[in-house]
């Protein structure tokens, strides 16, 4: 369902005033919800020096309070400049102020700003997406990027995100970024839980969805998982060995210990099975490269036999072995 002619329209130009930082509240559907507190210092010490330079954009609610649909940055820093008791120095805080917008106008005219300035994190962009989701009744991924102007595949992480349970969305609204969990921990980590539901229930131990998630948090935190993208290896050890049954089972094993233990990394325990079967198939590849140059060559009935001879008579013994230690 596409917008409206009235939602999707620009928010118009308005009338400038200045206003006090307490007659001005943040915006109520504001998707940007992290200010990280190093980025405010700089704004504020800017600001501190020489005023706010671009004017905020505000609307008025039936209510008579105002709301800001751009300048929530500045607004925060012209607060705190003007309440510190250090600094008595009170900001005025230039503003147009224009019609208030519908809803889904509001989320949209944010999304603009979102892709002229400086990107928000993920999960707050996933929120906005999913009220516009509701708001407009569109599942659509192409018409969502088409709306949002975000690319396809950020939408396609946007809804991998709002499939999670709200604990996990504040774990990544987290207001102290050392303690944020990354939005890509949930989005490579998907695939996994995807992966864990295919398995018999012995695999995954005691747990479900939420409990393997926690228990990947505990071990991402304890630095087992040092990298995100290493959740990866799990899903390319599954695709080198699904079809050889023993090594398959081999793997199963593996998820297992992955599930249970907070002893081993993912690199541990994945990285050995991807090697042993990369080699094997190098192994494959060479044998099948070597009898065809070999037979090529029709050396049957040459006259420079000794040396040759010595040659295949070693590498007769050595895939001798190969073959008895590959039955054993």
């Amino acid at each position: 369902m596409a917008p409206s002619p009235r939602q999707s329209k620009a928010v118009p130009s308005g009338t400038f005033r200045q206003f006090n930082h307490d007659e001005l509240s943040p915006n109520p559907r504001n998707p940007r919800r992290l200010f990280d507190r190093a980025q405010l210092e700089v704004l504020r010490d800017s600001i501190r020096q020489n005023g706010i330079l671009v004017p905020l954009t505000v609307y008025q609610e039936r209510n008579g309070k105002y709301y800001i649909l751009d300048g929530e940055r500045r607004w925060k820093c012209a607060r705190e400049i003007s309440t510190d008791p250090k600094g008595p120095k009170k900001v005025k805080i230039p503003a147009n102020v224009v019609d208030p917008p519908s809803k889904v106008a509001n989320v949209l005219f944010m999304f603009n700003i979102h892709n002229l300035r400086e990107q928000w994190e993920l999960m707050p962009t996933a929120l906005s997406l999913q009220l516009l989701m509701k708001e407009l009744k569109e599942d659509n991924e192409e018409k969502l990027a088409e709306l949002t102007k975000l690319s396809p595949p950020n939408v396609r992480r946007c809804k991998t995100l709002l499939s999670y349970p709200a604990k996990y969305h504040r774990m990544m609204l987290h207001s102290n970024p050392e303690e944020r969990i990354k939005a890509n921990f949930f989005i490579e980590l998907k695939p996994v839980l995807d992966l864990y539901d295919t398995m018999p229930k012995r695999v995954r131990g005691t747990k479900d969805r939420n409990g393997l998630t926690d228990h990947f948090l505990s071990l991402y935190k304890a630095g087992k998982i040092r990298s995100v993208v290493h959740f990866r290896r799990v899903l390319e050890a599954r695709d080198y060995l699904s079809e050889d049954e023993d090594r398959y089972d081999e793997f199963v094993g593996c998820l297992q210990t992955f599930a249970t233990s907070k002893q081993y990394t993912i690199r541990k325990l994945f990285d050995p099975l991807i090697a042993e079967d990369k080699s094997a198939a190098d192994a494959e590849e060479l044998c099948r490269d070597f009898l065809k140059r070999l037979k090529r060559l029709k050396i049957s009935h040459t006259v420079r036999r000794s040396q040759l001879r010595k040659l295949l008579s070693s590498i007769d013994a050595y895939v001798s072995k190969l073959l008895s230690d590959l039955e054993g």
